[in-house]
């Protein structure tokens, strides 16, 4: 309940504060039809990142709760089988050769990178029987994919590199409000696919023998979660950049702050959470009272999500 209304509260900052001031009655007047400066900057600036801000943590936390469960690792977050990487090789394939295919030839190409990722994993995972090879095919994956963006970062423009760097920044400021409804609207829907298997979720932390045991059909587990994942990861990573740190860290500070260990209550609470730090982070992005806006947003994330990394492999070692 605290988180939602921080959510509801930060939002209504968010949408109220900006170098431009507006008026909230006017705006919303327009809102059919926005044609005045109030009216366009609410609906096509404010509206959208905070939309999108609540979609990208949510999605990301969730992520990182799903992976981490399946794991059975602290420190699995939504990049770890490579889906990130590989919506970064898309975008790099178009920006760093020159293409001009405008803000949805980057998108497709983003979601295509990554579902390419995705399938290859999908199609490899039928012949790896324990969990922890997967996690290590996806990491050398990524390892693999980061090597091919580099090669093509070395051989780029000057132009097209600097463009393809401030895409690997992160932002919560570039998608229309469309998109980030739609962002918002698949995130709901991925989580109330994955409410549905709370008790398979759970059995699942028992371990992989008794939770099949129990009755749990490991692949269709195991297909629900990279599924999930790898959709939102890959769209994700198309609208905001390769973002750090929210699937890793979100679903840590969720059990630092509750008792709650059944996935029917960790589910919605890591989604309030990641929505709850996105907006939090994006403070540091649009940086009130500096001129010339504040840092990148992956900047902000690693310095909020880092110590929390931190606490937690300390943790580890202090309760072995």
């Amino acid at each position: 309940m605290a988180i939602g209304v921080g959510i509801l509260i930060q939002g209504a900052l968010h949408l109220a504060w900006g170098p431009i001031s507006i008026q909230w009655l006017n705006a919303l007047s327009t809102w059919s039809n926005p044609s005045t400066t109030d009216s366009l900057v609410f609906f096509h600036v404010r509206l959208p990142r905070v939309l999108t801000a609540m979609a990208a943590g949510s999605g990301l936390a969730l992520s990182g709760l799903l992976l981490q469960t399946w794991f059975h690792n602290p420190l699995a977050g939504p990049s770890v089988l490579g889906i990130s990487a590989g919506s970064s090789l898309g975008v790099a394939v178009i920006i760093l050769t020159g293409l001009t295919w405008g803000w949805w030839g980057v998108t497709t190409a983003a979601v295509g990178g990554g579902m390419l990722t995705l399938l290859l994993i999908l199609a490899v995972s039928r012949r790896f029987h324990g969990s922890a090879t997967l996690l290590i095919f996806g990491l050398m994956l990524s390892y693999v994919v980061g090597a091919v963006v580099t090669v093509l970062q070395a051989e780029a423009a000057q132009d097209a590199l600097q463009q393809f760097v401030f895409w690997g920044m992160g932002t919560f400021g570039q998608a229309p409000l469309r998109i980030s409804g739609l962002m918002l609207l698949m995130v709901a829907i991925a989580g109330r696919m994955i409410f549905l298997r709370s008790r398979d979720l759970d059995a699942w932390t028992l371990g992989s023998i008794t939770a099949q045991s129990m009755g749990v059909d490991a692949k269709k587990l195991k297909y629900s979660v990279i599924g999930i994942t790898g959709v939102l990861a890959g769209i994700i990573t198309a609208v905001c950049g390769p973002v750090a740190f929210l699937g890793l860290a979100t679903p840590h500070l969720v059990r630092l702050v509750s008792d709650e260990r059944s996935h029917r209550r960790l589910i919605p609470l890591t989604i309030l959470m990641g929505a709850f730090i996105a907006l939090l982070a994006d403070w540091g992005v649009r940086a009130p009272g500096i001129d010339g806006g504040g840092w990148p947003l992956n900047a902000v994330l690693s310095l909020l999500g880092g110590p929390m990394v931190v606490w937690v492999l300390l943790r580890k070692t202090w309760n072995a």
